[in-house]
């Protein structure tokens, strides 16, 4: 059933309960409608924490709409206010928000430092909910490293405070990212049986946003495990509700996987556009990692229709920009990529 902005509420509290809830449904314009109303409607209180709270949620939701410019200007009102006030809660917040953006942006250690100081903040403030989201978010930083083991660490640690607060829209984004880990570590089964775990929380909460990124993810599993067709429906599932959400970040990420798919049946040329076209959706959004995968992709796409050369290059730009992340096991797979092509001279190894 559909959300409509509701234009008769001046109470910010449930204005911002309802920007949520058709958040979630995936109609972010009504949505961000409502976050501006509840930002108006604090215009003459004296509730800050309100205040600050509506600025990170209005921010969430253009951060994960990829327009990350946008989600960092609200971020940092936020912080302000917060400090301006003395509220550690909400300074560890958002410096948890800001964290977030230097990830996007490749800014890996910048990251980690603004994540372990939120940590610090969270600990004196008692935020023991927000402690569970920087572990999650420590794990991902050490997911893309290749250090899997902390990874898992941290993600365990993190649903067991989400367990712990029956939050299951934060359990659910950890159980994506496990699901993601061992998928990576080829641990098949158990990457399918966290996948299954979140998108029956996202379904059952009516989350489109957890489901898109949870049915990216798993298609990414089925085409590892052969299954085209499956890979090819969780691939159009996600698109849809990317496309529903005006999700610029998830759309580009889906025809990132459609071009596998197309590339896997040998329509290179349509791939190559697809891939065109993911990368016009991905630079506004300035996620780092997406720009260099998609250059991945491109580089693969060359090599099967033989032109070494050309891949070759690609490669080597996505080697680079692999290396500067610090994102060991994909600048690692590119080297292979590169090396593979110069052994055999033009008859690149399938196997990389």
């Amino acid at each position: 059933m559909p959300h409509p902005v509701n234009k008769g509420s001046t109470d910010p509290r449930l204005l911002l309960e309802h920007a949520r809830s058709v958040e979630r449904a995936g109609q972010t314009t009504n949505a961000a409608a409502l976050y501006d109303a509840t930002l108006a409607g604090l215009a003459e209180s004296d509730d800050v924490r309100l205040l600050t709270l509506t600025l990170r949620r209005k921010g969430n939701l253009q951060l994960q709409k990829g327009e990350t410019a946008d989600a960092e200007a609200l971020y940092r009102v936020s912080h302000s206010i917060a400090v301006a006030v003395g509220d550690l809660g909400a300074i560890a917040q958002a410096l948890n928000c800001l964290a977030s953006i230097a990830h996007r942006r490749g800014q890996l250690v910048e990251a980690e430092r603004q994540f372990q100081d939120a940590a610090v903040i969270a600990e004196r403030a008692g935020e023991r909910r927000l402690i569970g989201m920087i572990q999650q978010n420590l794990g991902v930083l050490a997911s893309i490293r290749g250090d899997w083991d902390a990874a898992l660490a941290s993600y365990r640690l993190s649903l067991a405070a989400f367990d712990a607060f029956e939050d299951e829209e934060a359990a659910s984004w950890v159980l994506n990212n496990v699901g993601k880990l061992h998928g990576d570590r080829g641990e098949l089964p158990l990457a399918e049986m966290s996948f299954a775990r979140a998108i029956a929380i996202a379904r059952r909460r009516s989350d489109l946003l957890v489901e898109c990124v949870v049915q990216q993810n798993r298609a990414e599993l089925l085409l590892v495990q052969g299954n085209v067709d499956g890979a090819r429906k969780a691939c159009a599932r996600s698109l849809d509700l990317a496309i529903v959400r005006g999700d610029h970040l998830r759309h580009a990420e889906g025809l990132k996987l459609r071009a596998k798919l197309e590339r896997e049946e040998k329509e290179f040329d349509r791939a190559i556009a697809t891939l065109e076209e993911a990368r016009s959706l991905a630079d506004p959004t300035e996620d780092a990692l997406l720009a260099a995968e998609l250059l991945c992709e491109i580089g693969e796409v060359w090599r099967m229709r033989g032109e070494r050369a050309v891949a070759g290059a690609v490669w080597s730009e996505a080697l680079a920009a692999f290396t500067r992340l610090g994102a060991k096991p994909a600048a690692s797979n590119a080297g292979l990529r590169l090396r593979a092509i110069e052994r055999i001279g033009g008859e690149a190894d399938t196997s990389v």
